[in-house]
């Protein structure tokens, strides 16, 4: 809880007289927020700026005190949190690196052994000797990420951090936290980068105006935060929302997708080979007209991360549109993909220009199907068709 002044002069006031006059109003960043933790897990953290992050992972950090409630912790916690927070910036990069491993609680012999990795990581050369002060926001992170990721603790806490940066040093760090994975630490992630998010972790905690939304896996989680943030106009077909009960349900009702199938081999089990075209037939009901109406496929893997996605507008079809408002419509690609599984998404949504599309209707991993491999052809997720030529020396 925190006290909100209107003006400056009266936070100077209540020092003076007290708390009784009630010269300011009680503003709760975080309300009955309560969850576990457990060793080895990666925790995603989103909600849009204002619903309490930052503060959660300050107290989950030590650096802030609830005002109520209590919070118990196991083992050394490493918090990279407000770009730069901690650091002197009178001192040089290499001061900083002490002062913060220290902090930390690293002994001096400890910190002897890191510093050189530390500063190897972090990238930012002769600069490591001038004062903090100089330096960009990119080195600023660099830097803080460097000393967070080499004190072994066996908590981590990641603020945005990635977000801040080339993207050669954002997999350099995503490479380190695999490592980190490997030794069983447990990593608290915040991130706007829902691809990233159901990339990384286990399960994700969706924070709206203080209060946890949703507490689960990523998938789920990221497709609530999407609905709530992705602004919908409001009908009067209001019932046809009513009617639907999923809790994944997004749009305004003015259409909706009836039906999606497979068609062709493999169609009955979903069940294809490596290499196979997939074909699948969709089904779209309008209910009053729209302008340009655009279906969207979108292919997921298991953790949710999206692989590939077409849609009629990419590839200059408009739909067509029949008298009760029916639009059908047969997708069809080539399941060049790993052994796994799979989901696809659909989207219906009036593309009235590049920057303004309109959801009717989204349907999250509304189909689900197998791909296998009988001889392995490529390695990773997805056959990109690479060639080697071989030249001369």
């Amino acid at each position: 809880m925190f006290h909100i002044f209107e003006r400056s002069g009266l936070r100077f006031l209540q020092a003076l007289l007290g708390e009784g006059f009630g010269l300011h109003r009680e503003f709760w960043a975080l309300q009955d927020v309560s969850f576990g933790v457990a060793r080895g897990e990666v925790l995603g953290v989103i909600g849009r700026n204002g619903s309490g992050k930052s503060t959660l992972l300050q107290i989950l950090a030590g650096t802030v005190s609830p005002s109520v409630g209590s919070v118990s912790r196991q083992g050394r916690i490493a918090a990279l949190l407000e770009l730069g927070a901690g650091f002197d910036p009178e001192e040089t990069g290499r001061r900083n690196i002490e002062f913060t491993a220290r902090l930390l609680g690293l002994s001096a012999e400890e910190f002897a052994a890191r510093q050189a990795a530390v500063i190897e990581f972090a990238e930012i050369g002769e600069f490591i000797d001038q004062p903090v002060k100089t330096y960009s926001s990119g080195m600023v992170v660099r830097l803080a990420f460097a000393i967070t990721a080499h004190v072994d603790a066996d908590i981590v806490i990641v603020d945005e951090a990635l977000a801040v940066g080339d993207a050669q040093f954002q997999f350099k760090c995503l490479s380190r936290l695999d490592q980190l994975l490997e030794r069983g630490v447990t990593i608290i992630l915040v991130s706007h980068d829902l691809q990233l998010i159901k990339a990384y972790c286990n399960r994700v905690i969706y924070l709206k105006r203080g209060v946890v939304q949703f507490d689960g896996d990523c998938e789920t989680g990221c497709e609530l935060y999407l609905r709530d943030t992705t602004p919908v106009i409001r009908s009067h077909l209001t019932e046809i929302q009513q009617a639907r009960h999923d809790s994944m349900v997004f749009g305004n009702g003015l259409g909706r997708i009836q039906s999606v199938s497979f068609v062709g081999d493999g169609a009955e089990h979903g069940h294809f080979i490596s290499g196979e075209r997939i074909s699948l037939d969709v089904s779209v009901q309008l209910f009053e007209p729209v302008r340009c109406p655009r279906l969207t496929l979108v292919l997921r893997d298991v953790r949710g991360y999206n692989l590939y996605a077409v849609n009629n507008s990419q590839l200059g079809l408009a739909l067509v549109t029949g008298d009760n408002g029916l639009i059908r419509v047969r997708f069809s690609f080539v399941a060049d993909l790993q052994d796994g599984d799979y989901a696809l998404t659909l989207r219906l949504d009036d593309a009235i220009s590049e920057k303004v599309q309109v959801l009717l209707d989204k349907q999250v991993g509304v189909i689900s199907f197998r791909v296998e491999s009988p001889e392995k052809r490529f390695d990773a997720v997805v056959n990109l068709h690479g060639s080697i030529e071989v030249l001369l020396p």
